[in-house]
């Protein structure tokens, strides 16, 4: 179940045995912690997992684990007890500790089948097991029961009736009312209500709701149940032959008809527009949406469910289906479903211990691509069998009762090939170089090639099986156990080099020195023996009868061997003598030892118990530390060449890896550091040659069909540089044409703006001469009008002298009159303050009196209240004295009691410990001494069962011995015989095979010639046809090209003389129609048969042709129109230009005409206004106008010097606008007539 805020998802393994939990992060897909519990002699196995939340059951069998989605931060751990009640156990997920233990009395049961948390977290359900049921409401946080009933002793397996399939009952707690509670078990739904009532008695705390009964025999037991979301408060029921049932609190509201079971029937689900289900459908797991629920049903299929939008008429479609996936490739049941709080993931686990992420925010419908396992495939339900690891590679491989063999990289942590067989592989081996592997099934040991992405087997020995087998440490040979004999091949040839005959029960155990000098074994037998492989001879034995021992391992001195004595034993090469036994107090199953000999580890292998890894300090003191992390009996134990990972693998299906470090390191090499700390791992693949060949045709095609795609592409981009270079041809001509018309359009437009300018310079002169004369005029005006305006000015200042006489003596009059009224005002002022004076002495007076009075009463109040102050400051401070004394007084008293206190509770606390402890020895050492006297006994009847078996198996092999005598005899004389057969029919069997290989060989020879022969001459007749055919052709083509160049010579000469007119539009429009006549009306071109290719290739082109012409065409007359709209924009802007030129040069003329007329009039104005004056100073009459004369000529040349320069600008202008003209105009390579 998902975690909230966190992305993780809770895990608890489906085995009995198991007592870990696992915390996946979905995003990431790695394992983020493990929460175990301690082992004990009472508790077996965890059966329950619940986290605060909502209830989702993933049981199956008698013990089951639920996982459910969390808003806190606790999981809920119940455990399995054999003989004891079982117990509940509180985690906190952040920090993976114990937080409460909870234990109930009243239970009757050994396991917790159900558990759910309430929605505020408060509150804790559990459901004990069977004879009697009981549903417990505990108030977790104060460890206390707070209601407990009993839901129906009818729920045991036994007592189902019949058609109902077993499935664990469930309980959950209503999200919206925590008070509201229900219970699904296969044979009926029920309903019970939680009284809140302090002082209620836990018997009367839970009372049954009544419910609408259901008819399991027709809609099935119920399997799983969720609440919704949307509607608020109602219940779904999942039932084993596939209907949803849906109530609302406690009444049955319906039974939907989208259920998986309503598709069952064909016709039915043809009418619903889907796909009939399979026969076997039923509901396994559910969980809420937001607007609905998403169904888990068998063979791995999902179905999601949306509320309908409107109520609708008939109860039963009050949820429709609206999506059906499914896990590709697996069938089994989905188990048990999680859905995150975004709800855009969801977790799925199957019944064949695989987990999947669905990814459900993908737009629209959920495809294969969105559904990923979490991190890779998983070994299935059943024991991982065999387990190696190679030198050369990060590999390892596993082998399990799945039927798989499975290869994985433990530094990216994927699985990386796997492959299903048809029977179960029992033992597996990993060559060094890591390109082989070898398998052990139950009728054949075989030999694979390891190549990319499968296993290929090359070769089969006749071992049957074999349950253990190993390489050499370099890989020339391996070992492989046929019951109890160890047959030894040579890796290369397949040949056997020996068989190690000694041990007299099945071998569980084989190991390899490191230089393969020896080989040790360990068996069933109680042996462990030490054996020379090229000779084939045990070099060293060590036997223990009654000891079966499960492995051995070994290095240049020692033998290490671990068995069902619980001991782990040290024997010394080469006699294998004992020199160390250490107590394990838990048969050890598995040991390995690292390479560089720093540490040795074991796993413990005890059945119906959990698996532990134990890591003992080398050389062997005894101490060791204990990981408990298995869910069964330990089957495998390897470590990698680089002494960096320990691989561990048990009963139930799982792989562990560990880091292993010192304590003194400060961290680990793994993952890439791991890498880079040794040599670089070897990356050699296998290939066979069928794929090379396959790989080599398919790159050979490839190639071809580029050098295909090569010549096409040359072949069009040829054509495309036809055709451009046509086109630019024609784009150039009809540039020239363009630019030798707009040269001749330059040229008229330059005679045009001579004639232009010699108008303009005649106009400026008459505009000059009459500039000149308005000028004089002007002068004589102004001059006239300066005369006017000074008189005009000599009177307007003697009126100013008037007007400033009469204002002084206004202003003397006023200063006298405002003296006076201030005067009048200062008396008045006086006499007031003088009254304001004496008002405020009488004031201040008053205050003074005021102010001594208040100085009195003040200071009599302050003596007053002084003395009040100090005598209720004495008062209080007797009173505090007495407080202080009577506090320490009773401090004292307090600290005394609390020390006697504490002495007596630790004192009651030691005493209970101290009776605890004894208690608890006690009972250990009665069950010690039972079972070692029911040990004992069995040990005593198991020597003589065996003391008697040996003495017949003896008595048997002894007369089997005789008769393989005499066999062997009788065999060395068959054989003998058999030899002298084959010696006289070999040579000529190999005469007759020689001949029918030469007779076949010249069969096969004869008919190839006799086909070739054929084929040529049919070969032969096609060709001369075809080059009959060519001739013919050629002939014809010749033919119609010398027409055809005939044709072209008379055209051009016509077309010559057509272009010597082509000024005259009247004769080239004659001629044009003529040549027409006579090469198109008259003349009738016979036209020959053509190939088809040609044709449509010459079609294409055709076509290709006249629409790049129109196209020209449409451009060419786009062109015209923009030349014709630029030249008659220049034309009217020519023409303004001259417009402007020519009126500006008629206001020059008119200018100097009033310039003259006016200096013409001011110089007789001037003589005769200042012909007096100038007659008295001594100046002639008209010495004054020639200053004024000048001046106004100097202004009349400025203007006219303005003006021409105003025209040279404009000229300017004008040639640069027309060389813009000239620039952007084509070149044209003959003359066309002006537009």
């Amino acid at each position: 179940m998902f975690i909230k805020e966190k992305r993780k998802v809770v895990v608890a393994q489906n085995i009995p045995n198991d007592k870990t939990i696992y915390f996946i992060n979905v995003d990431k897909y790695d394992e983020q912690g493990t929460l175990s519990q301690e082992s004990s002699e009472d508790m077996d196995s965890i059966t329950v997992t619940a986290t605060s939340g909502q209830l989702r059951s993933v049981s199956q069998g008698e013990t089951s684990n639920e996982v459910l989605y969390t808003t806190s931060h606790d999981v809920a751990v119940a455990e399995h007890g054999e003989s004891a009640t079982p117990s509940l156990c509180v985690y906190n997920i952040r920090t993976l500790r114990k937080f409460k233990t909870l234990q109930y009395d009243k239970w009757a049961c050994k396991s917790v089948v159900a558990m759910s948390f309430s929605a505020d977290n408060q509150t804790l359900l559990t459901l004990g097991g069977g004879p009697d049921y009981i549903l417990v409401c505990w108030n977790w946080n104060k460890a206390k029961a707070v209601g407990c009933i009993s839901i129906s002793p009818s729920d045991s397996p036994e007592i189902l009736p019949t058609g109902l399939v077993w499935c664990p009952p469930q309980v959950s707690f209503s999200p919206l009312d925590s008070s509201v509670i229900a219970a699904t078990s296969p044979n009926q739904i029920s309903f019970y209500r939680l009284s809140a009532a302090p002082g209620t008695a836990p018997d009367a705390a839970l009372r049954p709701i009544p419910s609408t009964p259901t008819d399991h025999a027709k809609l099935g037991g119920a399997s799983c149940h969720t609440w919704l979301k949307a509607p608020e408060d109602h219940l779904v029921v999942g039932t084993t032959k596939g209907h949803i049932v849906v109530y609302d609190k406690s009444s049955l509201v319906c039974t939907l008809n989208a259920s998986p079971s309503a598709l069952l029937d064909p016709l039915a689900a043809s009418s619903a527009g889907a796909a009939p289900a399979p026969s076997h459908t039923s509901v396994d797991s559910l969980v809420p949406l937001a607007k609905g629920f998403v169904a888990g049903c068998a063979q791995a299929t999902f179905r999601v469910y949306h509320l309908a939008a409107s109520r609708p008429s008939d109860p039963g479609d009050l949820f429709m289906c609206v999506q059906t996936f499914s896990v590709p490739g697996f069938g089994s049941a989905l188990s048990s479903l999680s859905l995150s709080p975004t709800e855009d993931t969801m977790a799925a686990v199957l019944s064949d211990n695989q987990i999947f992420a669905v990814n459900m925010a993908s737009m629209g419908a959920v495809k294969g691509e969105d559904i990923k396992e979490v991190m890779s495939l998983f070994h299935g339900p059943g024991a991982i069998t065999g387990m190696d690891l190679c030198i050369r590679k990060p590999l390892a491989v596993t082998c399990g009762l799945d039927r798989t063999v499975r290869v994985w990289n433990y530094l990216d942590f994927k699985l990386e090939i796997t492959k299903t067989f048809s029977e179960d592989p029992f033992s597996v081996a990993f060559h060094p170089s890591g390109l082989h592997l070898l398998v052990g099934f139950a009728d054949k040991l075989r030999l694979m090639n390891l190549l990319m992405d499968d296993f290929r087997t090359y070769r089969e020995f006749s071992v049957k099986m074999c349950k253990e087998c190993q390489f050499s440490t370099g890989g020339q040979m391996f070992a492989a156990v046929n019951s109890n004999i160890i047959q030894v091949y040579d890796f290369y040839t397949g040949e056997k080099i020996s068989d190690l005959r000694g041990h007299n029960s099945k071998v569980r155990g084989l190991y390899w020195s490191k230089d393969d000098s020896f080989l040790i074994s360990c068996g069933q037998d109680g042996a462990v023996y030490q054996w020379n492989v090229e000779k084939g001879t045990r070099t060293g034995e060590f036997v223990q009868k009654g000891t079966m021992y499960n492995c051995a391992i070994c290095n240049v001195d020692t033998v290490w061997a671990v068995g069902s004595d619980r001991l782990l034993k040290e024997l010394e090469l080469p006699d294998l003598t004992i020199t160390k036994e250490l107590d394990g107090a838990a048969t050890l199953g598995q040991i390995a030892l690292t390479n560089a000999e720093h540490a040795m580890f074991a796993g413990t292998s005890q059945e119906k118990k959990p698996g532990c890894v134990r890591a003992y300090a080398f050389p062997l003191t005894g101490e060791y530390l204990e990981y408990p992390c298995m869910g069964g009996p330990i089957t495998r134990m390897r470590v990698s060449h680089n002494d960096q990972y320990l691989f561990v693998a048990d009963e139930t299906g799982c792989l562990c890896v560990f880091s292993v470090k010192d304590k003194n390191e400060k961290r680990s090499l793994t993952g890439k550091d791991a890498g880079s700390s040794v040599t670089a791992w070897s990356e050699e693949v296998l290939v066979t040659k069928s794929d090379l060949e396959e790989k080599q045709a398919t790159m050979q095609e490839l190639k071809n069909k580029v050098d295909e795609l090569a010549l096409h592409n040359e072949y069009q981009l040829r054509l495309k540089d036809m055709n451009y270079s046509e086109k630019i041809k024609e784009v150039t001509e009809k540039f020239t044409q363009d630019l030798e018309q707009d040269k001749n359009k330059f040229e008229l437009l330059r005679e045009e703006k001579n004639d232009m300018e010699m108008e303009y310079e005649e106009r400026i002169k008459q505009m000059d001469e009459k500039h000149q004369h308005e000028l004089q005029e002007l002068e004589s005006s102004y001059q006239q009008k300066i005369m006017g305006e000074v008189e005009r000015y000599q009177q307007l200042c003697h009126e100013r002298d008037l007007q400033r006489d009469r204002w002084e003596q206004q202003q003397a009059m006023l200063v006298n009159t405002h003296e006076k009224y201030v005067g009048e005002l200062t008396e008045d002022f006086e006499q007031k303050v003088d009254e304001d004076k004496t008002l405020r002495m009488t004031y201040e007076e008053e205050k003074g009196d005021l102010q001594r009075e208040f100085d009195e009463v003040r200071q009599q109040l302050e003596d007053d209240i002084d003395t009040e102050i100090q005598n209720l400051r004495s008062k209080y401070d007797q009173q505090l004295a007495a407080e202080r004394e009577a506090t320490l007084r009773f401090k004292g008293e307090n600290g005394i009691m609390k020390k006697k206190f504490t002495v007596l509770q630790k004192e009651i606390e030691d005493q209970k410990e101290e009776i605890k402890l004894l208690l608890d020895k006690e009972k250990g050492l009665h069950e010690q001494i039972k079972a070692l006297e029911r040990e004992i006994q069995s040990h005593k009847r198991e020597i003589k069962s065996r003391d008697d078996t040996i003495g017949e198996k003896e008595k048997k092999i002894y007369e089997l011995k005789k008769k393989n005598q005499e066999l062997e005899k009788f065999k060395f004389v068959l054989d003998y015989k058999i030899k002298e057969l084959k010696r006289q029919i070999e040579p000529r069997e190999t005469e007759i095979s020689n001949m029918k290989s030469q007779i076949k060989d010249m069969d096969s020879e004869l008919e190839q010639y006799h086909k070739s022969n054929a084929q040529l001459d049919l070969l032969i007749g096609e060709l001369r046809a075809k080059l009959d055919s060519m001739q013919k052709n050629i002939l014809g083509q010749r033919k119609v090209i010398g027409d055809q160049e005939s044709l072209m010579r008379r055209c051009k000469s016509e077309l010559h003389e057509c272009a010597q007119v082509i000024q005259q539009p009247g004769a080239l429009a004659e001629k044009i129609s003529k040549l027409f006549q006579s090469h198109v009306t008259k003349q009738q071109v016979q036209k020959n048969e053509v190939d088809v290719n040609v044709q449509s290739e010459y079609q294409r082109h055709q076509q290709y042709l006249e629409k790049t012409l129109h196209a020209l065409k449409i451009k060419f007359s786009k062109d015209v129109k923009a030349h014709k709209a630029t030249n008659v924009r220049l034309m009217e802007e020519n023409i303004q230009i001259i417009q402007e030129i020519s009126r500006q040069r008629d206001e020059n003329k008119l200018t100097k005409q009033m310039l003259q007329a006016r200096l013409g009039d001011f110089k007789l104005k001037m003589a005769k206004m200042g012909g007096a004056a100038g007659m008295g100073r001594g100046e002639t009459p008209g010495s004054t106008s020639p200053r004024l004369s000048s001046s106004n000529s100097i202004a009349g040349n400025a203007q006219l010097e303005a003006n021409k320069q105003r025209i040279m600008d404009l000229r300017k202008s004008v040639q640069e606008m027309e060389e813009k003209v000239i620039a952007q105009r084509p070149f044209s390579r003959e003359v066309l007539p002006p537009v």
